[in-house]
Order: structure tokens, then sequence, then C-alpha cells
């Protein structure tokens, strides 16, 4: 490109720098119009200038580029684009080279334009920092004890860096915050962004709308605070009684209202910040999970809005007496109902959002935005070089996936891309946008696809190594062998403990349960369903396990009976059984371990076939051959039948048996086929044909019929298991409505509700022993809507379900919950404890102590008007002036006296000395600014 001035031109050239030269010749492009040796030869011929004489620590700020010695490149022409990957990279840099005759204005240094907050950011040090934008364009960080704190009418910007060096980007808008403040955060937020080398999670969030991704950040929760930081003093010294109502689950929410009798809610919990008390209402059907939250975040803002001295009393609907005493300190009042529909978000169903997914390759949502794919969604449609946009509808968080291999553009403009297509299919402006990276994807991105694996082990370094000594605590998974986990984790097999066993099995027909004796176990009928009660008993411990069997011609209508067959069964032995669902075709090791590792099936349609003389054919393959189970089914008496991976038992109405090896069929199964026979002709046990595959005659296929093609092996659809997740069922009326839980622990689990456990493959439905009976019932229901709403799309036969209550769960099921112990799950113990724990920190609290902070007796005193000048006096404290006030002053300029000013909580303290300007309000400077030059005026 060519930029003429005068008779001058000014030429600049990208240059690739590659390190592994060892030549000192900087080898630039020459154009092609000049024969002779041009001053732009002669620039790159000339030695290299000094560096400039900067502090260390400004040659290592992530946005300054310190002059080296280039080495040239390579002979192989690299690409000129820039991908993320190439963006992580110190091998790529772009310099200007200029005709040195042409006089040039110096740009300004990217130093200089820094926001001064970020100068020491360093994805070095692991933690979570947050800033709050002040006046027009300053960023102040946040103190400790205000990080989960956000005023309603601010911005904030949060950055979380892990233990990896993984950075995750977020900016925050509260609700009544100005256009001006949100177009300054998100310049910021993404100047950040570049410092930080474009972060793993970078996210736009609203108020009371925060993606999981933003949420995680704050494991406390986090609280709304009313208004701005700094307002007029007339409108901060407007204050009385705040009420916060709590909602969420693992990650709450206090939302700030005035105190009224609209924001109780029988299922939630409240609570009333006052001073000397703190109240804490819980609502007569809140879960327990909830009431602890509350407790929790009630000593949170006593211990960093009220210094500690504050007594909680926690009031429970349940009792009249406190319940009544309590709402006459409320008021009805309804001037707040703008914030409480805020608060309120509805519940999200995600079967009624349409979800697609967009490839994005420009700013124009009809040109460049086409759509990729609609659900199922697999992992392969995720293309490293491409961008991708997952629209899941107005009420979901909109994801911006970018490839590792895709232009740096693609990331820069990720999130102005997301915000241009929810205008153009008009979703509300707080929805949240998530740019995630390659790799880094959050656990609600990839819910959505079907067959979703993480990334196998040759594309990135294993942090364990293996030994031969410890090789055996290392396995593979069952679909690709590159991927390493240890045993007894996350992809072990579920297994039952060994003992003294006793098995009982009943037929199912119609209502009835018909007991079948011990000879007939394990010969089950595809068309109907069987019960199957195994114990297990290890000193004396009896482990109790109900097997429902459901065979493959079982009308649909007939499985919904049978599970409520099963349960009610179970109630009957007090809920001590593990109720594990069976599906024909996919019956577990273990099952077939109860059963003789050997079952035989018989088809339906043809055992009520009334040709009695026709020929029966049988398919014997081996289920699992680790434990040598063998499947027995019967199979129509057709070529196609057939397969080259089992051994086939063909009995004639004659009473001639032959055997059919396929040619994959191992010899397990073709010796267990020589003994079938015995069982299904004792008369021909030892007089039988043997024919292989490829060698039949045409006498065989007179038999079974004309030849023609049979599948080669048995295509069964088995699902990877994958991390667990654990969902809440809420149960309302005739709505049922999933919350999943991240990082969750054994306190998340409360003894009055339903929870799923989901493995992918796997789905454990756990009961608290406090669930009502009515919603027991309602235990199929969720189960069904659960895999009817899955946005993967998984079918409900491949899933294994396992039923579970309270105080009777396996290993299998607690290995995934850290630090299990039997008084773990969050109930009414628990609630109990937290309530006389805040009885005993009460007494511990004088609330009679002494507010007022006196270290402003013994200073000189000065007008107000004298304080708010840029010059003090050298006894001002600037951070402190209000101790310079006397007491008339201070209550003119705060409109408080000082006994009742420090009676308020602190985030109020400090809005008001902001308001009044008594705190340090000056302009913060670029500290570089004067102390530096730019380096093309360093030169000259």
């Amino acid at each position: 490109m060519k930029a003429c001035q005068g008779n001058k031109a000014a030429i600049y050239i990208p240059i690739y720098i590659n390190p592994s030269h060892d030549s000192s010749i900087l080898k630039c492009a020459r154009p092609r119009s000049r024969a002779r040796r041009s001053d732009l030869d002669r620039l790159c011929d000339s030695p290299p200038r000094a560096p400039s004489a900067l502090p260390d620590r400004l040659v290592k700020s992530p946005t300054f580029i310190s002059e080296k010695t280039y080495k040239p490149y390579s002979s192989k022409r690299p690409s000129t684009s820039r991908t993320y990957l190439s963006s992580l990279s110190n091998n790529h840099v772009d310099i200007d080279v200029r005709d040195p005759g042409v006089k040039v204005k110096p740009e300004k240094s990217s130093l200089m334009d820094q926001e001064p907050a970020f100068v020491d950011v360093t994805k070095d040090v692991p933690g979570l920092t947050v800033w709050r934008l002040e006046g027009k364009s300053r960023l102040i960080q946040t103190d400790e004890r205000d990080i989960g704190f956000f005023h309603e009418g601010a911005t904030y910007i949060a950055l979380q860096i892990n233990e990896d060096g993984d950075a995750s980007l977020h900016y925050w808008i509260g609700a009544f915050a100005n256009e001006d403040h949100k177009t300054v955060i998100e310049e910021k937020a993404h100047e950040l962004d570049r410092i930080v080398t474009h972060a793993a999670i970078f996210s736009r969030e609203s108020q009371y709308h925060e993606s999981s991704c933003f949420m995680r950040l704050f494991p406390d929760g986090i609280v709304y605070i009313e208004s701005k930081p700094k307002t007029t003093v007339s409108r901060a010294s407007v204050y009385a009684k705040r009420m916060y109502r709590i909602t969420g689950r693992k990650y709450i929410r206090a939302a700030c209202s005035e105190p009224s009798l609209e924001v109780l809610d029988s299922e939630a919990a409240c609570i009333l910040d006052g001073f000397p008390r703190m109240y804490v209402w819980i609502g007569r059907h809140c879960n327990y999970a909830l009431r602890n939250k509350a407790i929790h975040v009630a000593k949170r803002i006593r211990n960093l809005q009220r210094e500690g001295i504050s007594h909680i009393i926690v009031v429970d609907e349940k009792d009249d007496v406190m319940n009544e005493a309590f709402k006459k300190k409320l008021h009805n009042n309804t001037q707040f109902s703008e914030q409480t529909q805020c608060c309120r978000p509805g519940d999200v169903d995600p079967e009624n959002a349409d979800r697609r997914m967009h490839r994005v390759s420009g700013d124009h949502v009809m040109y460049n935005m086409p759509e990729a794919a609609k659900p199922p969604f697999y992992q392969r449609y995720l293309v490293q070089r491409d961008c991708y946009l997952m629209d899941r509808g107005a009420r979901l968080p909109l994801y911006v996936w970018v490839g590792s291999q895709a232009h740096e553009n693609e990331i820069l403009y990720a999130i102005k891309r997301g915000k241009t297509f929810c205008q153009h299919k008009q979703y509300p402006e707080v929805i949240p946008i998530c740019r995630i990276a390659d790799d880094s994807e959050p656990n609600d991105f990839k819910k959505n696809f079907y067959d979703w694996r993480e990334k196998d082990t040759k594309h990135r370094q294993l942090k364990k190594l293996y030994s031969i000594g410890n090789i055996e605590r290392a396995l593979f998974s069952r679909r690709d062998q590159r991927t390493v986990a240890k045993k007894n984790e996350l992809w072990s097999s579920d297994t039952l403990p060994d003992g003294e066993d006793e098995t009982e099995i009943w037929k199912i027909d119609g209502d009835k349960m018909i007991k079948m004796d011990n000879d007939q176990h394990g010969i089950f009928n595809n068309g109907n369903s069987y019960i199957v009660l195994h114990r297990i008993r290890t000193g004396s411990f009896t482990q109790q396990v109900l097997y429902y069997w459901l065979g493959s011609k079982l009308e649909n209508d007939n499985q919904d009976s049978v599970l409520d067959l099963v349960l009610s069964m179970n109630k009957t032995l007090n809920n001590q059984c593990i109720v594990i669902r069976v599906f024909d075709g996919r019956e577990p090791p273990h099952l077939m371990s109860v059963l003789g590792n050997c079952l035989i099936i018989y088809d339906k349609e043809l055992e009520d076939s009334p040709d009695v003389e026709s020929s029966r054919m049988f398919c014997i393959r081996e289920h699992d051959p680790e434990n040598c189970s063998m499947r027995v089914q019967q199979v129509p008496v057709t070529p196609s039948s057939l397969n080259s991976s089992a051994a086939f038992v063909l009995h004639t109405p004659s009473q001639e048996c032959l055997l059919w090896y396929g040619q994959k069929s191992r010899g397990s199964e073709r010796e267990y086929a020589k003994q079938m026979i015995g069982y299904i002709s004792p008369l021909s046990k030892y007089d039988y044909s043997i024919i292989t595959e490829g060698k039949e005659s045409k006498y065989f296929w007179n038999l079974i019929g004309q030849k023609q093609e049979y599948p080669l092996d048995f295509h069964i659809e088995i699902l990877d298991r994958r991390l667990p997740r654990l969902i809440v069922c809420c149960l309302n009326k005739d709505h049922v409505s999933f919350n999943s839980i991240e990082n969750f622990q054994q306190e998340d689990l409360c003894e009055n509700e339903i929870f799923l456990l989901d493995l992918y493959d796997q789905i454990y439905v756990w009961a608290g022993s406090e669930v009502v009976e009515s919603m027991q019932r309602q235990t199929p229901v969720c189960l069904k809507r659960y895999i009817a709403t899955d946005p993967a799309g998984r079918a409900d036969e491949t899933i294994s379900v396992w039923f579970l209550t309270q105080n009777n769960e396996p290993d299998s099921f607690t290995k995934f919950f850290p630090y299990w112990t039997s008084d773990g799950i969050s109930g009414e113990k628990s609630y109990e404890l937290s309530r006389k724990l805040i009885r005993q920190e009460n007494m511990k609290i004088d609330i009679d102590k002494e507010m007022v902070d006196r270290t402003y007796v013994g200073r000189t005193k000065y007008s107000y008007k004298d304080l708010l000048k840029r010059e003090l006096p050298e006894d001002v404290d600037p951070q402190h002036k209000e101790r310079n006030l006397s007491e008339k002053q201070f209550k003119e300029a705060v409109k408080y006296s000082r006994d009742q000013f420090y009676r308020l909580p602190l985030w109020k303290q400090e809005q008001l000395f902001k308001s009044a300007r008594l705190g340090h309000t000056g302009a913060s400077e670029n500290p570089y600014r004067l102390r530096i030059e730019s380096p093309e005026n360093h030169n000259q």
C-alpha cells in the first residue's frame, strides 16, 4: 500500500520474523518498477536502532513491543493472515518500513493509550480482579471486601486467571446504567482482552440475566446494591432499611428492594438489612439448600458491610408468632415493582427454544451468518478455522465459538457480531453473549452436542506420567483408546458389592406378578417385562437391587405401569432398593452375573405363531467377553437374520439341528451353541451338522430361504460417558423445569427434592427422604420430560437409569461427590445447625459497641469548602477528609449526624463520601505519560 505525500511515498510491508534463521541480513520485498537499488533497500541493510531506555516493567508490558535485532524469515513464505494461535506467538511481527525522507507525524504509543488500571495485569498471577467504571472513563479496582457487590447503576469488568494461565473475562452492565457507561465499559473490556492475549471465555453480562460462566466466579453469590457508586448528596442521603430477595440455587442473587409484603414468597428467602439487627425470613416451602445460602449471605453482609456488628435473626414462616412480628416491620409499597420484575426471571424451557447453529464470517446477518446446522448437533460441525454462533432462543445465553485456527478478526469482533445477531432477531438487550475459544467450552455449551468428546491426548501434554509400576491405575475409553482416565473414577464400570446373594424373579402379566421357578431364571420373552430382586449380604449389611427388564416388543403404555409397580414394590421394602431399568439387548454385566451369565430370549411373535411345526433359529453371541456371558436370542428363520459375528442353531420340524458359524464368531460362541442343542432339542444333542460361513449347501438355503445379504457385525449404539452434571427437578403444579448445578457437592442435595445425576450414558434419579408421596409419583414424569427435552437428542433406550433414595446410595454414585459423608446432605439437621451457630455468634457480638470513628476529635477542623480544593493542608488525609470536619459541617455535607452515619452499611457510607466529594476523587493520570516519549520522538 502506498500513501502519497508530495513526491514522496511511504511503503508499509508486513515482515514475518523467523527466529530459527541465523542470517543477520533482513530481506525485504522489492518493488518491481525499480531497477536500481532504492532507499528502501538501504534502509533494510542499515543496522538496527538502539532500543529505548525504558524501565524493565514497561518492556515486559503486554502492550509494549520492545525493539530487537530481528532475523530474516526462511525461504518458505508464511501465511500473512493472523489466526488465534499466531496471536499467541511472538514469531509474527508487523513492521512499518518508511522512506527516511518522508516526515510522518509520530503515532501515539500503545503504552500511552493503555488504561492505567491495566498496567499491572498479568496472566502469571492467578486470582479474581474486579474493576468498576467511575466518572466518564476511569476504572477503579474494587476492594476485596466489595467483590460480589454490584451497584445497579454501574458497570464492572471481572477477570479470572486460573492456575493454568487461562483467562475468563466478563463485563457486567447494571439495570440502570446509562448508555455512555455501557459503551465505555465494552471498549475497556476489549482492551483488556487484547492485553491478556484473548481470554478463553469473554462475555457480556446484564443484571438479573448473568450466565453460568459469570456466576461461577462468585461462589458466595452476588448482591445487587441500589443506585450508583457516586450520585448527588440529596439522592444518596435517602436511605431506609433494605430487603434482599434471594434467588438461584448454586450461585445465588440477592436483589435489593424496598421492604414490602409483596416480596415475600413461600418458596423463597429474604433478608431485611437494618441496624442493629438483620432478619432472614425463610418461606414455608423453601428448600433447605436455599435456606442455608440465605443465612450465609446474611453473614457475608454482616461481616463485609456491617464490620461484623449486627445480630442475625432467622424468622421461619412456620413460626406464626415471629412471622407476624416480622411482617409488622414491612409496609405495602409497589414503587419498586420495576425492579422485582427483573429479579424474577421465568424458568427457561430448553425444549421451547428453536436451536440453530450459524457460521459467522462477517457483520451482516443475512449474508455472513448462514445457518450451518440444526439439531442434533455433532462435534464435527465445529471446524477449527471458522467461527460459529449457537442460537438457543431469546432466554438462553448466546455462544460464539471461535476455532483455534480462525482469523484474529473472528476473535476481536465476536461480541459485536453476537450483538448484531440479537438485534436482527429482536432478542432482548440483556441476553448474555459469550465468546468461547476452542478447548475451553463450558458444560452449558457441550451439552447441546450429541457426540461431544474431550480433546484426545495427542493434542495436549499429559499432566500425569504413567510408568510400569502405576500403569494399571489407568484405563481407556470404550471407543477412543487414546483417552486416559483413572480407575474407579469417571470411566470405570458400575459394579455391585460381592457377598452371599439371593435372587427372585417375577413375570409381569398385566397387573399381576407371577413368580418364576429357579430353573426358569434367565429365560425371558421380549413381549413381556420381568422384575428381578437381588439381595447381597456382606456381614450385617444387605444391599437390595431391583431390576426391571423391558422387552423390545413390549408396548409403551405397559412400560409406565411396570415402573409404577416397581416403585410401589420398593416402597414396601422401605425404599431401600436400588431400582435399575434395563432394556432388551442392553443388559449390564452385573445383571448378567445375577442371571448366571446366560440369558435366553424368546420372540413374542414367533412363539405366538399358530404354525407349531415351523423351524426355529437362535442367535448365540458373547455379551460380555470379560465375564464370558452369553446371550441367546430367537430370530426369524430368514437369511437376513444371520450375522458373521455370531453362531446360530437351526432346529427343523424333523428334529434336525444345524450349527452355522460366522467367520467372525468366537470359539466360546461356537462351543456354547453346541451346548444349546441339548436345551433346544435333547434328542439331537449328539447328532447335529456344522456349517461354516461361505460353505453352505443348497439344502441349508432351502431351509431358511433364498440367499441374500446379511450384516457382518452387530451395530449397537453405545454412548460415551461424560463429565457428570447434577440437575434439580423443580415441580410446579403442571410444569416441570430443570436447573443445572455446577461444581456440585453433597451439600447441594436436599432431602425434600429430586435430583438427576447425568453421566450422558447413564442417569441416576435421586430422591430425598423427605420427598412427599405426590412428588415421588412424579418421578417417572420428570425422567421422561428430561430425556424428551434433552438438547443433545439422546434416545431413551440408549440411557441406563438408576433410581436411588437417600441413605441407600451405592459407591458408583457417591464417587462423584467429594468427601461424601452420611450427614452431608442439606436438610433439617443442617438448617437447625446453621440457626444454632447464628445464635452463638450473636451472643459474642456487642451491638452497643461504639460505631463512630473518633479519630476526628483531635484533628484540626477546616471548612467544607476548603476540603474541596485541589491543594489540601498537610495534616489532611485525602482519603479521609471527613475527619477534619466539625460535627455541624459533617451533617451539612452528608445529611447525617455521625451517630446515624456510621450505622449505615459500608457501601452506603462510601457512596455518601464520594457524592459529597470527601473521598479521593481526583482524575488518575497515566503514570507513564509524563515520564516517557514515544519511540519515534526518542529516535529523533
